[in-house]
């Protein structure tokens, strides 16, 4: 498959998001990390739900992509993302990620976490050149983990 392929159909997906949905997946966000600790946890869902408003939009305004997809890391990624919702704000929340994460990381090349977010312990994503270095690479458990999909390789800590 082509990129251009996906992000046509990216692009026409995309088109279906409102602002309704935008606000409760972020409600959705909130209940998730209701047991991370409140310093982070607001900050996290604000700037995780503002970098995916923010390549919303630039997905909308991209036109010309070249290249193959790995088909097979996307079709592990999307997936993913089949779960049935439990309730309207995850329903929210999958529609915006089945839009966002596949172009961050097959049409952008960006992480999927925002490389201004601050993890437990004041790391953050790095960027030296092309290349991205996450902290958290290998320790997200959750059912929308899209570590293993992102572009990011492991920070390695120290």
């Amino acid at each position: 498959m082509q990129k251009r392929e996906l992000l046509n159909a990216l692009k026409r997906e995309a088109l279906s998001i409102s602002y309704l949905d935008l606000a409760l997946g972020k409600n959705y966000l909130l209940e998730e990390f209701k047991f991370v600790p409140e310093n982070y946890r607001r900050l996290w869902v604000d700037e995780i739900f503002g970098y995916f408003a923010e390549h919303l939009y630039e997905l909308i305004r991209t036109n010309n992509v070249e290249g193959e997809l790995e088909e097979e890391k996307l079709k592990g990624l999307m997936e993913r993302l089949k779960k049935d919702p439990e309730n309207e704000y995850e329903k929210a929340f999958v529609k915006v990620s089945r839009v966002v994460v596949p172009y961050l990381i097959f049409i952008a090349q960006k992480p999927v976490h925002s490389p201004k977010l601050i993890f437990p312990g004041g790391l953050r994503i790095k960027q030296i050149g092309n290349k991205y270095y996450c902290p958290a690479k290998e320790k997200q458990e959750n059912p929308y983990s899209f570590c293993e999909f992102c572009v990011c390789e492991k920070l390695e800590e120290g």
